[in-house]
């Protein structure tokens, strides 16, 4: 009990010595919330601008405030704002430190930024010949315009880097230019996605293959063939998948190789034995000149119009074992939808003017094939079918197949234009459905000479979509939606067409971009160039 009065002596008397003179300072507290960053992948040589979003309780002026960005934990830059010209490649920790002046205290926000090659993202690559016939490559980078608004057509922005090949590898690609294709590799969880490499095919036994990151020079073609270039080979077109790779000669003689690995884009080599397909106990010798190029992996398998059999076969991908099989799908016999329609395995007296690919309702395994065909008495019908995914074991099947006869002025226009003239056909590789703010059209591009037609899968109508200065040479139309289409023309110059319902509709095309600078005397081919892997 005593020692409980003993420190309630000691208490009081403290108190009595504690002066209040009632003028508290206390420091007013301060404090800063930064907003989550989100920063998009950003190339080489290009400029990395962002405001971060900052929430004040108090004081906001900056000058109380010490500002500092630290990239790859070397590079530091003491501004509000960042602002760095990107001098790096890879992938690293972004850091912004905001430090109270007064109190000392600290506030941080990060993210990863990825800094990647100038030529890793998407874009169009072009082929195109110089005044000495020589092969001329060049690339066209596209990116999102951040200023876009819907009542511009400048929704991307382009950057070109023109003979791109010679400046990175500091010799000549080589002479007579043919054809690009950009192919692509496996990826799994030890093997990250790469963006696909390039054929160039050009004459003289100087096709080669390029990296799409980089655009050095990998492997030249003729160096993959185990016995040497066969003899009188001419390259025409090429189809190289996960597992096999076909080349094409210009005399539609097809050579295949197998890779001993899925994650590679060049091992195995070429037989020097022409592709045979079997059937009924009866070996013919393929003709490739029909390949129908398409993008989606999940097919694991590239369709072929035969014509010389004048008929649909498939080159086989969806393993190891089976790779390079040429073989004929299976047809149901409910896939017709009347009996009059044109057979898969036997077209009969129908002429093939044009097959192309797309995807149906961006479903992955849903690829479907659109053609156009002429009968006797040149009358024009569309065709239109279905084809399964093989990537997981299933048998290969044809589903749902169309056959329409196009409208009575669509046949006048395609009377006129086929076959009289330049002729270059091209499919949009989607069918039309929302995307965004724009709406996405199921179409063929059908060149004729210098004029541009637009075909609408789904009323079978046609119109003049654009005319153009030159003869036009090569389309290809970008893999994700098909609503933008780079076109090449004779004279060396190069487009950038919106290609969508809203322009279709008002019956106004919407030359995005026109380049001033000729990419060479004549465009020779252009290849849509996406990131990755297939879609």
């Amino acid at each position: 009990m005593k020692l409980i009065y003993t420190y309630l002596i000691i208490f009081l008397a403290f108190m009595s010595c504690y002066d209040d003179k009632g003028n508290y300072d206390y420091t007013s507290l301060n404090s800063v919330t930064i907003g989550s960053f989100s920063i998009y992948p950003i190339s080489y040589g290009d400029t990395l601008q962002y405001s971060p979003e900052l929430t004040f309780s108090g004081d906001t002026a900056s000058s109380n405030f010490d500002f500092e960005w630290t990239l790859f934990g070397t590079k530091k830059f003491k501004s509000r704002d960042l602002f760095y010209i990107v001098d790096t490649i890879g992938s690293g920790i972004i850091i912004l430190h905001i430090t109270d002046k007064k109190t000392g205290a600290i506030y941080s926000q990060h993210t990863t930024l990825t800094t990647k090659s100038p030529y890793e993202t998407d874009g169009f690559v072009i082929l195109s010949r110089g005044a000495g016939n020589e092969s001329i490559l060049s690339y066209l980078r596209q990116s999102y315009n951040s200023n876009y608004n819907a009542t511009e057509t400048n929704y991307y922005t382009y950057k070109d880097f023109y003979n791109v090949y010679e400046e990175i590898n500091k010799e000549s690609l080589g002479q007579e230019p043919v054809r690009i294709m950009q192919h692509f590799h496996e990826d799994d969880i030890n093997h990250n996605s790469e963006t696909g490499s390039f054929w160039i095919l050009q004459g003289g036994n100087n096709s080669l293959d390029v990296s799409g990151i980089s655009f050095e020079k990998d492997v030249l073609l003729k160096d993959q063939f185990l016995d040497g270039v066969p003899a009188g080979f001419e390259p025409f077109d090429i189809v190289d998948m996960t597992w096999s790779t076909f080349v094409i000669g210009k005399d539609g003689k097809m050579y295949s190789r197998k890779k001993s690995s899925q994650f590679l884009f060049n091992t195995g080599y070429f037989l020097n034995d022409p592709v045979t397909f079997e059937e009924n106990g009866v070996t013919h010798e393929v003709n490739g000149l029909g390949v129908i190029h398409h993008r989606y992996t999940a097919g694991s398998y590239t369709l072929l119009y035969e014509k010389n059999l004048h008929r649909f076969l498939l080159i086989m991908d969806s393993d190891q074992q089976v790779a390079g099989k040429v073989t004929a799908p299976f047809v149901p016999h409910d896939a017709y939808e009347s009996s009059d329609v044109a057979r898969i395995d036997n077209l009969g007296d129908m002429k093939m003017i044009h097959c192309g690919a797309y995807k149906w309702n961006n479903y992955p395994d849903a690829i479907r094939f659109h053609a156009i065909l002429q009968d006797p008495e040149g009358i024009f019908y569309s065709y239109d079918f279905g084809l399964n995914s093989t990537k997981y074991g299933d048998e290969p099947a044809i589903s749902t197949i169309k056959q329409q006869v196009l409208p009575e002025a669509t046949q006048q226009v395609l009377s006129n234009i086929i076959g009289n003239g330049k002729n270059i056909f091209n499919t949009g590789y989607t069918d039309a459905s929302a995307w965004g703010i724009k709406q996405l059209l199921g179409y063929v591009l059908i060149t004729h000479n210098n004029e541009l037609w637009l075909l609408n899968r789904t009323t079978g109508t046609i119109i003049l979509y654009d005319t153009f200065e030159a003869d036009i040479t090569s389309i290809d139309t970008e893999i994700y939606n098909a609503w933008i289409a780079g076109i090449g023309l004779a004279n060396g110059k190069f487009y950038v067409e919106e290609v969508s319902a809203p322009a279709y509709t008002n019956e106004v095309p919407h030359r995005m971009f026109s380049f001033e600078k000729k990419f060479g005397e004549e465009i020779i081919s252009v290849r849509f160039k996406n990131g990755s892997t297939w879609m």
